[in-house]
């Protein structure tokens, strides 16, 4: 993307952001009658945040090693009060590894250590550092009406791709301009530009070419190993994005993902309620920049003259009195290229994903999942809420590496997610349980196809105090 073609993106950022203004205001904010001076603007502003514990635990096949480790944190943000809809915001998090087995120390079999409990912490910096801290968020914002513009390192958790997903002790968050325009009844539009990020499971900030291929690079299509980190050459990710309410029963949304000189991702969603029945379909298009086919083989991305289909479909059932919710999903990936989105900004929101298990890397694939989500009406049961998944992966075999990025084999998952909210003294105390069955059968498995990939159980227990 040349300089002209940047100028000309963030002038109809801002230009969009300056017509939705155009609306009369309102009355005046809360905040804007108590400020009086620049003490005000920042004494009267708002700190909140959380702080949380965490344990993780994976018991790994047999005779391969398993780990454990407890980390203890928290995030803290102050925001300013609202000043003619101006707005400055900063957030910062602290990681301490209280107790914890030897992560770094390797399997004899496989010459690999821990992985999702070193996510915790920093997974690139060295290990043994038990206090971390980093920064998340520092921003100006400007807001008008029902619509906002946000400028700096942001947390978005919008659309199908940039979400937060903070399953570990900090989330993902990025750097750039965001714009969320609302003046249109049953319309929403987003429009960003993203050229940084701190992945989660990092507490340093990088360029999104310097994180794309921080982690698992997996195998190109003929086998070879691909190393990509760093050589996109990317600038950032341009996002546009639109939501519309059709009526009361029927929601669409799309949204698009430029990612300078590596490739574009399409995500067309729609979904329906018909009174105790839901249902929806997601719809996904990727093809490789033009850039891609400058690259080795080796150091591509996304291969040139390839697109990737990916197909998810949903369908389920709710009660009337709205305490339990059951679904069965569908994805199918038609190939001949695999879905690809970066590991390090985030992970995909179809139908079927969940924690531990993500559909980047397939080609022709298919996944099947059911779902029962169930949060009692009972006076003594209504603090609780509880989460079962099930689904299988119907994976190419891990030898076919163009649709099998990470060589992954089919594998049965059930997840068991259970929340309870405290009241009362312990009002803000939230406790979590996720528990993770993977499976493979009687599969010939090498122990890589095994080793955080399949036949394991995998414990999570998160206390969150929320202020």
């Amino acid at each position: 993307m040349t300089r002209i073609r940047y100028f000309t993106f963030l002038i109809l950022l801002l230009g969009s952001f300056s017509l939705c203004g155009q609306a009369e205001l309102g009355d005046i904010a809360p905040d804007e009658k108590r400020i009086k001076s620049v003490k005000d603007f920042f004494v009267k502003g708002q700190l909140h945040g959380h702080v949380r514990n965490y344990f993780m635990a994976t018991i790994n096949e047999k005779e391969l090693k398993d780990y454990w480790t407890n980390a203890t944190g928290g995030a803290f943000k102050y925001e300013t009060a609202n000043w003619k809809g101006v707005q400055f915001g900063i957030k910062g998090v602290v990681i301490y590894q209280t107790v914890s087995s030897d992560l770094s120390m390797p399997d004899l079999l496989v010459q690999k250590s821990a992985g999702w409990e070193k996510e915790l912490y920093d997974i690139a910096l060295p290990p043994g550092q038990k206090v971390l801290t980093g920064l998340d968020e520092l921003y100006i914002q400007y807001s008008r009406q029902n619509s906002i513009i946000r400028l700096g390192k942001i947390d978005l958790n919008q659309g199908p791709l940039l979400l937060n997903r903070d399953g570990r002790m900090k989330p993902f968050v990025y750097q750039g301009i965001w714009v969320e325009i609302n003046e249109l009844k049953n319309h929403q539009f987003n429009l960003g530009w993203i050229n940084g990020v701190s992945p989660r499971g990092m507490t340093q900030w990088y360029s999104l070419n310097e994180a794309i291929g921080l982690l698992n690079n997996g195998f190109q299509q003929d086998g070879t190993k691909a190393e990509y980190h760093q050589y996109a050459n990317t600038a950032g990710m341009g996002i546009l994005g639109y939501k519309v309410t059709l009526s009361e029963k029927l929601k669409v949304q799309l949204w698009d993902y430029f990612l300078h000189n590596i490739d574009n991702t399409l995500w067309v969603q729609a979904d329906l309620e018909e009174n105790h029945l839901f249902g929806g379909m997601q719809y996904v298009l990727q093809t490789a920049s033009q850039q891609q086919q400058t690259l080795r083989p080796e150091n591509q991305y996304f291969q040139p003259q390839q697109s990737s289909n990916t197909v998810s479909v949903q369908v389920g059932y709710q009660s009337l009195s709205n305490d339990l919710k059951l679904s069965a999903s569908y994805l199918h990936g038609f190939g001949p290229g695999r879905f690809l989105f970066p590991k390090e900004l985030g992970r995909e929101n179809f139908y079927v994903s969940q924690a531990r298990s993500w559909v980047d890397g397939f080609g022709r694939v298919n996944i099947y999942m059911i779902r029962g989500q169930f949060q009692p009406n009972h006076e003594k049961w209504d603090n609780w809420s509880f989460d079962f998944r099930f689904s299988f992966i119907e994976a190419p075999v891990p030898q076919d590496f163009a649709q099998n990025k990470y060589a992954r084999s089919d594998y049965g998952q059930a997840t068991l997610l259970v929340d309870y909210e405290f009241e009362k003294q312990l009002e803000g105390l939230h406790l979590s349980l996720l528990y993770v069955l993977k499976d493979s059968g009687s599969q010939n498995l090498l122990p890589s196809e095994i080793f955080y990939k399949t036949n394991l159980h995998h414990f999570n227990l998160i206390a969150n105090i929320i202020f």
